[in-house]
């Protein structure tokens, strides 16, 4: 029941989205397919024992929670859900794109391996996806895409997991400590503005220096900067000079609700335009290279 509701008070955001920017449509069209297939696939925990020690040792080390657990018989929840990927290839394949088809296909002719490949997404190892994807013949967007939502679920399960247990007040990075994705967007929380981070892909959230670049970790005050959402000042751009990145950041009392992540998204999608004309980007990297 918590799911369905949850489900509807996302579906029905993104709706009166809609009403307000038509040109959303096609995507809401899209989140109305998805969601529901991403939180019937969230895996239990139940066979779960978290080692705190280990978690901290982990986090200490700048190492994200989930990285090098993918997969492992140790882990639960963690094998790759093959209904739901191909659910999301055909979803792909209905979008238009046949390189869902393909990559269906070769999936079911064995000409890669699903763990591989979604610890590949897991861990933003790009070069090694861009060989998968010539290797299949699909397009690596369309394989990072596919990936990302197979993992989405069981990267939300070991979010809420964690959170119960652990306390990320000493993470310092600009990565998740979860699940190792970049933030998808910063926050200025309550009274005193703290910075913290948002993640897209499993909801996480972890307190970041306001003087400090996300991507780059620069600190020259002379090179950091923001841009102002002429709409509204509780929406700007953090931006580095050095490295040329972004983030879009919400001023906010309270945390953002996490399952309502890519509604605040989309609905500062005019932030992301403003950051792209002035030469930003949100640059593409992986943690610990």
């Amino acid at each position: 029941m918590i799911a369905v509701q949850t489900i509807d008070r996302v579906l029905s955001a993104l709706d009166a989205l809609t009403d307000e920017t038509p040109e959303f449509e096609k995507t809401v069209d899209f989140y109305e397919e998805l969601l529901p297939l991403l939180y019937t696939a969230r895996p239990s925990l139940e066979g779960l024992t978290l080692n705190p020690a280990w978690a901290q040792a982990k986090l200490q080390e700048g190492v994200p929670l989930l990285w090098g657990e993918f997969g492992s018989s140790a882990a639960a929840g963690t094998e790759p859900n093959v209904e739901l990927f191909m659910t999301l290839c055909r979803l792909a394949t209905e979008g238009g794109n046949d390189s869902g088809e393909r990559l269906m296909q070769a999936f079911l002719e064995g000409l890669f391996n699903l763990k591989s490949t979604l610890n590949q997404v897991l861990t933003l190892d790009r070069p090694a996806l861009t060989e998968t994807a010539r290797t299949v013949g699909v397009d690596l967007d369309l394989l990072e895409s596919v990936g990302r939502f197979s993992l989405s679920p069981i990267a939300w399960a070991y979010r809420h997991a964690f959170n119960q247990a652990l306390d990320f007040t000493t993470w310092r990075h600009g990565y998740c400590p979860v699940c190792g994705d970049w933030p998808l967007l910063g926050e200025l929380r309550g009274r005193d503005k703290l910075r913290y981070l948002r993640c897209g892909r499993c909801g996480a959230g972890w307190k970041f220096s306001r003087l400090q670049c996300v991507w780059c970790d620069n600190t020259n005050k002379k090179e950091l900067g923001f841009l102002f959402d002429p709409d509204t000042a509780a929406r700007r751009v953090d931006v580095c000079d050095y490295c040329r990145g972004y983030l879009k950041t919400i001023t906010t009392f309270d945390p953002l609700d996490s399952e309502m992540l890519a509604v605040h998204d989309l609905e500062t999608m005019v932030m992301d335009h403003i950051a792209t004309k002035e030469g930003y980007k949100r640059p593409f990297k992986q943690p610990l290279r």
